[in-house]
């Protein structure tokens, strides 16, 4: 092992993986991991400007929202929710029942154009949250 593979964290690594799908977007505003509870586990960028406690609280509370009318209308498991306005959009993808990647997006972006690089970074995700690290 060398002392790059040491100083890998599950921190770090998820980051990496954020600024890579924060690439493959059209300018998102920002890339986000949120739990369950609504605590940020990792964004990019790091502040931004909407301010992560509001991403993860939004987040939360879409999820919480999508959850309820899904069971009220017999839907099945939440896989996606968008919100969207005149300045911009909330895409909250779920990554697993326990958390779930929010994307803040100009209003003309498309949510289902970010569905083709989301399929290829949301499993590197899940191994990542899986593997087990060293100090981490």
């Amino acid at each position: 092992m060398t002392d790059q593979d040491s100083m890998v964290t599950r921190q770090s690594e998820l980051l990496r993986v954020l600024r890579a799908i924060q690439a493959d977007l059209l300018t998102p505003l920002w890339v986000a991991l949120v739990d369950d509870d609504g605590l940020m586990v990792a964004c990019v960028p790091e502040s931004p400007a909407v301010g992560s406690e509001r991403i993860a609280a939004m987040t939360a509370t879409g999820v919480l929202t999508a959850k309820r009318v899904l069971s009220e209308v017999e839907g099945g498991a939440m896989r996606f929710i968008t919100f969207g306005g005149a300045q911009s959009q909330l895409l909250v993808i779920a990554v697993d029942q326990k958390r779930f990647l929010s994307i803040g997006l100009n209003p003309q972006v498309s949510a289902q154009s970010t569905f083709g690089p989301l399929s290829h970074w949301v499993p590197e995700l899940l191994q990542i949250m899986k593997k087990r690290f060293s100090g981490s």
